[in-house]
């Protein structure tokens, strides 16, 4: 419970901190680098996250240190949710050779469901179970504006937020490809 509360934390600094990326003209051709970055953070330590997991073992971010982490937060009612989430299956076999792990943390739902949408979606990553709401919460109760799922955290290999990014886009397998590529080509520097 301690490491929940330490993320949450965490995770309230870097939205209060976090600094916008200045727009990007709409001639350039990959348009997608509005992740929201700060990686000058104030962490004293990697962050720490634990949860329960849909038919698996629990689910520990500290376990996933010396990895590349996207932690994909999700809801079955979600359309845009849906729309990306193929996209999201074929990144995680696509890069799981250079050791990405995604972890999808669905956003209070009852275990049935969640199982029915990971059926659809054959989706082969594991998924935490954020039962009481509580942590997808705490990140909207961190913004001044509402929340927008789908969205997706993206933790480095020392265990610290990369970066972030909220809510749908109108190319989702290119944006991200781009993300992704990105993220692990910065992570392995």
């Amino acid at each position: 419970m301690l490491d929940r509360v330490l993320f949450l934390k965490s995770l309230a600094a870097a939205f209060a901190t976090a600094v916008t990326p200045a727009p990007v003209p709409t001639a350039t051709p990959r348009p997608w680098d509005q992740c929201l970055e700060n990686p000058a953070l104030p962490y004293d330590r990697p962050l720490g996250l634990k949860m329960r997991v849909l038919d698996g073992p629990d689910f520990d971010l500290q376990k996933y240190r010396g990895s590349p982490t996207i932690l994909h937060i999700f809801a079955t009612w979600c359309e845009p949710c849906a729309v990306e989430m193929p996209f999201v299956v074929a990144l995680s076999q696509k890069y799981a050779a250079q050791g990405l792990k995604i972890v999808g943390i669905d956003a209070d739902e009852s275990d049935n469901a969640v199982r029915a949408y990971r059926k659809k979606f054959d989706i082969p990553f594991p998924i935490a179970m954020d039962r009481d709401g509580l942590f997808t919460r705490a990140l909207e109760n961190n913004r001044s504006s509402t929340w927008s799922i789908p969205v997706s955290l993206y933790i480095t290999p020392a265990g610290y937020l990369y970066c972030y990014t909220e809510g749908s886009s109108k190319n989702p397998g290119n944006e991200l490809t781009y993300r992704v590529e990105k993220f692990l080509k910065e992570s392995s520097s």
